[in-house]
């Protein structure tokens, strides 16, 4: 028995019969029942976006997710030596054998959530500037960073398959970062002329892992640890990036999440600029590339690489079909 874990269960009344960890979440056995005790890496303020996450989601009678159990003095995480932990029921889960993907049940569910949610904003012209430059100047970095690693591989006399892969796509990710930058501006300008947007509670973090299968049948998401109050395109993009390999990046069945999404919450114009500046932006090139640099699996990481060039060629030619045609209609949409 894990002493430690133990000790936490006191602040639950909780006395485990046996716990079995599974990467960073702990199967706990009580008389109670079963339930999973989560190990995360979120600090107070991400805690509190959590719980307020889900503490609105229960408000609003959503039942699609699983629920944090408090401890008996009421808080909803513990906080010891950096980590913090937090408690749920334990959910017995299947293999999904539906006609419909995941992320087409997933875009279901999110939309419902950002239905429901969904609130306008003023935009005034500072915020606006806020966050578009926030967010330029995080893209300026990662591609200062790709062209750097561009450089000093073209300095060696023998390249390695990552570097040579990498080198031989590199102009494509300089025009991808660009298109990305210009989705980007006719998303400012868009939502300037408007004078507002709309924000939703977002998951953060939508990925076939934080999406069970239950095995009475329920879909329910976990893991709200980057739940926020953000645009309802940076959900989408992240279910889009996360499911595009188990698409098989068919692009009729891409479409599809979208439309299923859009029978919630049809997306305004700037919200399609936004996320396809999102999908274009090489940020998975980027990441890919620091792990490499940090020393990661040659072989692996090479592979990685190819199926996320590929995955972002695919993205080039699916952009135009969600992103507005009539660029004067989207700009004086209302």
């Amino acid at each position: 028995m894990n002493a430690f874990i133990e000790a936490l269960l006191y602040y639950y009344d909780l006395m485990p019969t046996a716990i079995e960890q599974k990467g960073k979440i702990y199967r706990v056995e009580t008389e109670q029942g079963v339930f999973a005790l989560k190990e995360s890496s979120m600090d107070p303020v991400q805690a509190e976006e959590c719980i307020h996450a889900v503490r609105k989601l229960a408000r609003l009678k959503y039942q699609s997710f699983v629920p944090i159990v408090p401890t008996k003095f009421g808080e909803h995480s513990l906080f010891i030596s950096g980590k913090s932990y937090y408690l749920m029921p334990w959910i017995e889960t299947q293999d999904y054998q539906g006609r419909q993907s995941v992320e087409e049940i997933m875009a279901d569910s999110i939309g419902t959530i950002h239905r429901m949610t969904v609130k306008s904003q003023t935009a005034t012209k500072e915020v606006i500037d806020q966050s578009c430059e926030r967010l330029l100047s995080r893209w300026e970095m990662h591609s200062l960073e790709l062209a750097r690693f561009a450089d000093e591989a073209e300095m060696k006399p023998y390249l390695s398959p990552f570097e040579l892969s990498f080198l031989t796509h590199f102009k494509m990710f300089e025009q991808l970062a660009d298109e990305a930058t210009t989705h980007l501006e006719k998303w400012y300008k868009t939502t300037v002329d408007k004078g507002s947007y709309r924000s939703v509670l977002t998951h953060g973090r939508l990925s076939r892992s934080h999406f069970l299968h239950a095995t009475n049948g329920q879909h329910l998401f976990i893991n709200f640890e980057r739940a926020s109050l953000d645009t309802p395109a940076r959900d989408l993009a992240t279910l889009c990036r996360h499911g595009f390999p188990h698409s098989l990046w068919d692009e009729d069945e891409v479409l599809r999440w979208f439309a299923r999404y859009e029978q919630h919450l049809p997306l305004i114009n700037a919200e399609k600029y936004l996320v396809s500046a999102y999908l274009l932006f090489p940020e998975p090139i980027y990441y890919t590339m620091m792990n490499y640099r940090q020393g990661g699996n040659e072989l692996e990481l090479t592979q990685k690489l190819e199926k996320r060039i590929y995955a972002l060629r695919k993205v080039q030619r699916f952009v135009p079909k969600i992103v507005p045609q009539d660029e004067e209609q989207a700009s004086n949409q209302s």
